[in-house]
């Protein structure tokens, strides 16, 4: 019974991306007259990006941000848009008149469970210029029209409706060379976590998702070919070690003030001053209702102690401080 509810929700989701995509171009003619109108207009917000490594808080932040504060962002309901970013949005508002969305939970990044007004990472969005298999985007792989289309769309967006525009999709951290050709402004939450803890739940991560311990998983550093031939501890930590140190070199292409970085710790220790800071970083007012998050989160060891030993051994080897191999 449970696999014909599957295999029915698949059939119906592929009917409405097909029947999506037939009205893409149909909506695009509508969606054009307003992105050529309010893309002229000066910017009156800079997007913001929430970046870092896999398993580091990410999803929880984005969800309580959102939920509380009168931002944009992409919800399930604009994600089925993707290529009608601006309809999407409009539709949204519409329907859900930016209400808060109340979902506190998600599958790795997923919170399709949690209705069309839930948080999504919306990778489609991005896919529509860069490749999916390839999440570091350099300079020579950066072109005018892509430029100039990203920063179209999200530039009317944001002046459309007058807010600011939050985006949760890691791979952002992998393209910030990008992101500062389309928004030399643009703002970075950049939420970090103890190697450890974040080696050790991408490691569950993958045997969750009936992965081999070997294989790679999630966010791809520009070096991920070598990545993937290393040992599964030294490929988890070298991978986090390498998305943290490409976020911080590129970092540097944007004024000090354009990050603003968030600890695990911070999430637990006390959530609503984390967001306090988020709010003064955005420049933006709390939503008039909303549920607040009883969030508890707790750092603790659950892996055998010969895979504690390995990670720690391996974070050992390189210097967290300066970013550089020893």
């Amino acid at each position: 019974m449970i696999h014909k509810y599957l295999n029915l929700k698949k059939y119906l989701s592929f009917i409405m991306r097909q029947f999506v995509n037939f009205l893409s171009p149909f909506i695009k003619k509508w969606e054009d007259r307003f992105i050529k109108k309010y893309l002229l207009k000066p910017l009156k917000y800079q997007p913001v990006f929430i970046i870092g490594a896999p398993r580091t808080g990410s999803t929880i932040l984005y969800q309580v941000i959102t939920n509380q504060l009168d931002i944009l962002y992409v919800n399930n309901l604009v994600c089925k848009f993707y290529k009608n970013l601006f309809f999407g949005f409009w539709l949204s508002d519409k329907l859900f008149k930016q209400k808060a969305h109340d979902c506190f939970k998600s599958d790795h990044g997923d919170t399709s469970t949690c209705g069309l007004n839930s948080p999504s990472e919306c990778g489609g969005f991005w896919y529509k210029w860069l490749r999916d298999d390839k999440h570091f985007i350099d300079y020579d792989e950066i072109t005018d029209e892509i430029v100039h289309q990203i920063r179209d769309e999200l530039t009317a967006v944001i002046n459309y409706f007058d807010k600011p525009l939050i985006f949760k999709n890691l791979n952002a951290g992998q393209r910030m060379r990008l992101l500062h050709k389309c928004f030399p402004e643009a703002k970075f939450i950049f939420i970090k976590r103890e190697p450890l803890f974040t080696a050790q739940s991408i490691l569950k991560a993958k045997r969750k998702e009936g992965l081999n311990d070997n294989d790679f998983w999630s966010i791809m550093p520009y070096n991920v070919e070598e990545l993937k031939k290393l040992s599964t501890y030294e490929q988890i930590v070298k991978q986090i070690y390498f998305l943290e140190k490409q976020i911080l070199e590129d970092s540097k292409l944007f004024d000090k003030k354009s990050l603003l970085s968030i600890d695990y710790k911070e999430l637990g220790d006390d959530f609503e001053n984390t967001v306090k800071k988020c709010q003064k970083f955005i420049s933006t007012d709390e939503k008039t209702e909303f549920k607040k998050a009883e969030i508890k989160l707790r750092e603790k060891v659950s892996l055998k102690e010969d895979e504690i030993k390995s990670f720690s051994q391996e974070i050992e080897k390189l210097d967290w401080e300066n970013y550089s191999d020893k």
